[in-house]
């Protein structure tokens, strides 16, 4: 029961380092930011890790390959502007100039140009350490978390 108790309550600080990456990660678009916080940074990385190396039921031999594939990943993935990419979901398209939705358009285009890209530089080297079903599995851990980080601070914004 008490370890019971030590797993949830680690789940429930990994989930709160999640948030705060999400919180900070609008902090880390292509701006000068990208260096503050290092230690939270870190934290929230290690976080990510643990619950990518569960998800995919990674060895410690597995683990240490994929470990410095996914923070050069990580790394170029925190250069792409996500809150520019729903950008053009939550605009409404008729208060725009021609001028201003051309632009969010591109915005937008290079943006997910850039994702796919990455995405696929990518692919080719998570399958030198993982299996294609694993790389799924990164995928679906990744947007996971997301989803989950994105439920809290909408329950956090609805507390206010």
């Amino acid at each position: 029961m008490n370890h019971q108790i030590n797993i949830q309550k680690m789940k429930n600080v990994y989930f709160v380092l999640l948030v705060i990456l999400v919180v900070f990660s609008g902090l880390n678009t292509k701006s000068q930011n990208r260096n503050r916080f290092p230690a939270l940074r870190e934290r929230i990385f290690q976080t990510k890790l643990h619950e990518i190396k569960v998800n995919l039921k990674l060895d410690q031999a597995a683990f240490e390959q994929f470990r410095p594939v996914y923070l050069k990943y990580e790394r170029e993935l925190s250069g792409i502007d996500f809150r520019e990419m729903a950008r053009l979901n939550r605009v409404d398209a008729d208060s725009l100039t021609a001028e201003q939705a051309d632009r969010i358009i591109v915005n937008y285009l290079e943006d997910a140009k850039s994702l796919i890209e990455l995405r696929e530089k990518y692919y080719k080297e998570f399958k030198t350490v993982l299996s294609t079903q694993q790389i799924i599995k990164l995928y679906q851990t990744e947007a996971d978390m997301r989803r989950k980080v994105t439920q809290e601070m909408k329950r956090r914004l609805k507390k206010r």
